[in-house]
């Protein structure tokens, strides 16, 4: 039986092929599903990379469509007796046509999926010192920019400073807003930073936010007269210009924060929000309950009751905008999930991961190989790199 997400892999090629092109976030469902299925994967990146395709005919310079409409008509212009002679006829040549039809389009799905997917990455360099089978160079500035009704801009390729749209810039690798003027339309901009990414960014209103990898932030450029809300998926930090008519709002998950002037780290990575607040005060909404808490404190959802207890350590809150992997009091899943968004890398754990917690740090500009050798002298976890996997043994 055919599984459902072979279904929509199917689907999405065929929208692409109908329309030339995806979403983004059909384009991210489109690569989950790749990663669901490596073997396929594998064997297209294998056979596309040692295969050379001998066609007829020029397949960029061919006009599909047209094409498939001659052979119709030609077909259809066979008038042939008796009558059963001419549908047995009809059938064999029209499973013909379905068959070029269908390789054509089989030829497309392959030299897309090449072009936007199997190629080989430029992240993965050879290892010469710490004896992995290849390294992993770090993540770096990149999103994609979704405004609503309008085309999507790709800040994942674009390193010089630019004007983007009315009212945006890009300068120094990081989005810069103004305020729209009176009159013109402000729809909803999401920002999406997918793994091996981050990206910095400046409101309309001043506040500066930091957005992690595999992360999504929604805002409005003009905010309401009453209040700033965005939204948050994944993990973002605030530094929030104070606005005492205007109340500044984060929904993440199961928690809605407040603040006026403040900065603070929202991790909502996993369905139970976690908010770090490292200056100001903010009043935090979850489960039915309010509270507030200071500068040094934090708050999550932990048993279906929202809590605030002390920071250990501000840096936890700071340090991966700040450059660096923080990993004091992280167990082995939580180090490697960094990893895993940070690097662009699978996890493969062949062992059951044990509960410790562990202590140290590194800058995030170092490869992977670096984290990894690291990590074994921390851990005692031998860490193997292959292509895009990290595997994790005794």
């Amino acid at each position: 039986m055919i599984e459902t997400d072979q279904i929509v892999l199917a689907e999405l090629a065929s929208l692409l092929l109908k329309d030339g092109h995806l979403s983004t976030l059909q384009e991210e469902e489109l690569k989950r599903l790749l990663e669901k299925y490596p073997t396929a994967k594998d064997s297209l990146r294998h056979r596309l990379a040692n295969t050379d395709i001998h066609l007829p005919f020029d397949l960029r310079a061919t006009d599909t469509e047209l094409e498939w409409q001659l052979l119709i008509a030609k077909y259809n212009e066979r008038q042939i007796s008796p009558k059963h002679l001419r549908n047995t006829m009809w059938n064999r040549k029209w499973k013909t046509v379905t068959g070029i039809a269908a390789s054509i389009i089989i030829l497309f799905i392959f030299s897309w999926l090449w072009k936007s997917y199997l190629k080989p990455v430029d992240y993965l360099i050879p290892d010469k010192v710490y004896g992995q089978k290849n390294d992993v160079l770090p993540g770096r500035n990149g999103a994609i920019l979704k405004i609503k009704g309008r085309d999507e801009i790709n800040l994942m390729s674009t390193q010089m400073d630019t004007s983007l749209s009315q009212g945006i810039e890009l300068k120094g690798g990081k989005l810069l807003y103004a305020l729209f003027q009176d009159g013109d339309s402000n729809p909803e901009h999401t920002l999406i930073v997918p793994k091996r990414s981050t990206l910095a960014l400046t409101l309309s209103d001043g506040t500066r936010v930091w957005v992690n990898s595999e992360s999504e932030l929604s805002y409005h450029v003009n905010f309401a007269k009453n209040e700033r809300r965005v939204k948050l998926k994944g993990e973002a930090f605030f530094e929030v210009a104070k606005d005492t008519e205007r109340p500044f709002i984060v929904d993440a998950n199961d928690l809605i924060v407040q603040a006026i002037g403040t900065a603070f780290d929202i991790n909502s990575y996993t369905p139970n929000a976690k908010v770090l607040l490292t200056e100001g005060r903010l009043k935090i909404n979850g489960q039915e309950k309010e509270i507030f808490i200071n500068a040094g404190n934090a708050a999550k959802i932990t048993n279906n009751q929202l809590l605030s207890y002390p920071l250990e350590d501000i840096e936890e809150a700071t340090s991966w905008k700040d450059g660096y992997f923080y990993f004091k009091n992280k167990n082995m899943q939580q180090i490697l999930d960094e990893l895993s968004r940070w690097y662009g890398v699978d996890i493969d754990c062949k062992v059951t991961l044990n509960k410790l917690r562990y202590e140290g740090s590194i800058k995030r500009d170092a490869t992977l190989a670096e984290v990894c050798s690291l990590l074994k002298d921390l851990t005692g976890y031998q860490l193997t790199i292959d292509q895009e996997k990290l595997t994790v043994n005794k």
